[in-house]
């Protein structure tokens, strides 16, 4: 009896920390805005980095715009949120676009420690991975990746 009690405690506890460990990841959709086959091995690149991290629950996705700053994503018919979006501009592959863009509700004193370590960690990884050619900047750096924000999070794409 006390074996099947120590055995059922144990499997309570894994589960309960494997929930935790789910939830302290942080839910990513990486969009990859690029034309040319270059720069879609470059993301390429990047999503493994960051897959292999093990910090993140990841997505991606592949799409065609006209300009870099048009709305990717569109209203989001999936239900599926994330608390942040990692867009691979149009306009990398040729230089007019030399940021990778990471989209999330504005940071601030709620913003939870994993999703601050995700954005260094990706920051990091785009100086390191491009030779200083291309930074990640995120909605505190640039007023657009606001508007960004507030239209993701309208059309349910942010949480």
């Amino acid at each position: 009896m006390f074996r099947r009690i120590a055995l059922l405690s144990l499997v309570a506890i894994g589960a309960c920390i494997a929930s935790a460990q789910a939830q302290s990841k942080v839910d990513l959709l990486l969009v990859d805005e690029t034309q040319t086959l270059q720069a879609s091995l470059m993301v390429q690149i990047y999503a493994r980095a960051l897959q292999e991290s093990g910090l993140f629950n990841f997505e991606a996705k592949i799409v065609r715009v006209e300009s870099s700053y048009d709305d990717p994503l569109g209203v989001n018919t999936t239900e599926k949120k994330y608390e942040l979006i990692v867009i691979v501009p149009r306009g990398v592959e040729d230089g007019s676009v030399p940021q990778i863009w990471l989209i999330t509700k504005p940071i601030g004193p709620q913003t939870r420690p994993e999703l601050l370590n995700a954005l260094e960690l990706i920051r990091q990884r785009v100086a390191q991975g491009s030779g200083g050619l291309l930074k990640a900047l995120t909605v505190m750096d640039d007023a657009a990746l606001g508007i960004f924000a507030t239209v993701f999070e309208r059309h349910g794409w942010l949480k």
